[in-house]
């Protein structure tokens, strides 16, 4: 009688040793009871999936599982394997496939496994096969993606979803720069401990590189759960940690993706996630963002904009657009705003807010700058000689390029390149700066101070600076926000707030400027506050060189 699998299948099956069988594809066709304990499948013995899906090779086995079937056609071979437990630990194992043939015909490989146990696996041995990050311990990257294939095949198998969640830490390059990277080790090991006691031991968690973490919830039910964890994720990450003197606080953004409903693929999934991850980022941080199709529309359009902003560059696409500040005791411009446009060839004039942080995120947001600010100083040139008056230029500066040396670099050689007055440069930094990093942000402000600058502190009310440190800036001017600005017809809190601020800039000898100025009762309330000094609508929109020169001479002849 000729053998087939199901009669081999009762024969294996009270066998006390660890078998299976696999066909020539690896896909497992029977396995005995003491097999799906050690792959952790508490279902019935006929239990299918393939080897792929179960079982890990070693790294140090170059061979891919087809590669070894082929050879165990051939003869009886044993691999190297771990297979990921439930609570996502490693269990190493041998296994020993040999073909069984019957009268010269192949019917399938025998599987038998010896299980060596996690326990008895020294952490320098997962170390060596590269499974582990050696500074937190935590999965790495490789693991990662192998693990991530068998939640998907255990998942579709049996019809239950997972979540991917993306988590970048928020501010953590302050602290390497501003503590060193003993301190920023130390604090990646302290979230890698916290996010371990805030998930299930079922939840894999990987350090994929640098600051970025990524975990997978299996067997979720709901998105609500997935959300009650990412907020405890963001409170614990969030609370300070102490290294000697030093306190280190940072936050994280988390985007969350899936299986299946947003993709059935692992890489799919990952860059749902981290695409998620950015819009959380970019909307401030310290919170999560779920992965749904507007959000792949928003995707999908910044992604058009990062190729063309490439052509952009090489076609010199990127202009200044100038909105004039005035002082309304003597009804004159004062200064000029330098803002960023882009010139697109199809979408006409784009406004920097439709741009600026996705230059930022392909790191090319130097060479806009560049080409922005060498057009404006040429402007600045040119109106020496036709409007016969220097005026003054507000450059606003980034968090990132305010500590790029670079930055200063570039202003350093157009203000020698067109002699241009040091004091005739603005530096405009956002409150947010002062926020990020205190001690580096005194020191840099001293030098460009001492290299004649003028400093504005701009978007000011918005963020939290401490009055007892603003004292200590060597700022010139506080700028006030336009949030506060836009509301002073019909809101009395806003009111308070900017004649606090007004009565502050006064009492610290500093100027003020209100930005945002759209209606004749909110230049009168400023006015009558002793603001004197405003941009905006009411005044003059943004404008082209061209359109600035224009207004310059139109606004002197009506002066004269």
């Amino acid at each position: 009688m000729p053998i087939d699998v199901t009669t081999l299948s009762k024969a294996y099956e009270f066998l006390s040793d660890p078998t299976g069988l696999v066909d020539e594809s690896g896909n497992l066709l029977f396995s005995n009871t003491a097999f799906l304990q050690i792959i952790g499948d508490n279902q019935t013995s006929q239990s299918t999936g393939s080897l792929h899906d179960i079982f890990l090779l070693r790294q140090s086995t170059t061979n891919k599982w087809q590669g070894v079937l082929n050879e165990a056609l051939a003869q009886a071979c044993t691999v190297e394997v771990m297979i990921a437990s439930k609570s996502k630990q490693l269990v190493c194992c041998s296994l020993h496939l040999t073909p069984i043939v019957d009268e010269g015909r192949f019917i399938c490989f025998l599987a038998r496994l010896t299980d060596k146990s996690v326990d008895s696996l020294p952490d320098e041995s997962l170390t060596t096969l590269a499974y582990r990050d050696s500074l937190t311990g935590l999965a790495n990257r490789y693991l990662f993606s192998q693990l991530f294939d068998h939640e998907i095949s255990q998942s579709q198998r049996l019809a239950k979803r997972f979540a991917v969640l993306f988590l970048d830490l928020d501010k953590f390059k302050l602290v390497n720069d501003s503590m060193g990277h003993d301190a920023g080790d130390a604090l990646l090991c302290a979230v890698a401990e916290r996010l371990q006691k805030s998930l299930r031991k079922s939840d894999l968690i990987a350090r994929m590189g640098g600051d970025e973490f990524a975990v997978i919830m299996s067997n979720i039910k709901d998105t609500e759960t997935v959300s009650k964890v990412c907020e405890k994720l963001i409170r614990e990450v969030k609370k300070p940690l102490r290294s000697g003197t030093n306190v280190m606080e940072v936050g994280c953004s988390i985007g969350v993706s899936i299986y299946p409903d947003n993709a059935d693929t692992a890489e799919s999934l990952l860059q749902h996630a981290d695409a998620a991850m950015y819009r959380a980022k970019h909307d401030g941080g310290n919170r999560f963002q779920f992965f749904s199709d507007a959000l792949n529309q928003e995707l999908n359009d910044i992604r058009v904009v990062e190729q063309e902003l490439q052509l952009g560059l090489q076609e010199n696409q990127f202009v200044p657009y100038f909105q004039p500040v005035f002082d309304l005791r003597t009804n004159r411009v004062v200064g000029v705003e330098c803002l960023a446009r882009w010139q697109h060839p199809t979408r006409g004039v784009l406004a920097a807010s439709e741009f600026i942080s996705i230059a930022e995120k392909q790191d090319v947001i130097r060479e806009v700058f560049n080409q922005v600010l060498t057009k404006a100083f040429e402007q600045l040139d040119h109106w020496t000689l036709s409007l016969n008056e220097r005026i003054p230029l507000s450059i606003n500066i980034s968090n990132r390029q305010f500590y790029h040396h670079n930055t200063f670099d570039l202003i350093d050689s157009l203000i020698k390149q067109y002699q241009v007055p040091a004091d005739a440069i603005r530096i405009e930094v956002t409150e947010s700066t002062l926020q990020e990093a205190e001690t580096d942000l005194l020191e840099h402000l001293t030098r460009i101070k001492t290299s004649g600058f003028s400093i504005t502190l701009d978007d000011f009310g918005t963020g939290y600076s401490s009055l007892r440190y603003l004292q200590q800036l060597p700022v010139d001017t506080l700028k006030v926000d336009r949030s506060f600005v836009r509301n002073l017809d019909n809101n009395p809190h806003d009111k308070i707030i900017v004649k606090a601020i007004i009565q502050l800039a006064e009492t610290l000898g500093i100027a003020v400027v209100a930005e945002g100025v759209e209606s004749k009762l909110q230049s009168d309330f400023l006015v009558q506050n002793k603001c004197f000094i405003m941009q905006g609508y009411l005044f003059s929109q943004p404008l082209s060189s061209d359109d600035f020169e224009t207004f310059m001479k139109t606004k002197s002849s009506l002066t004269e």
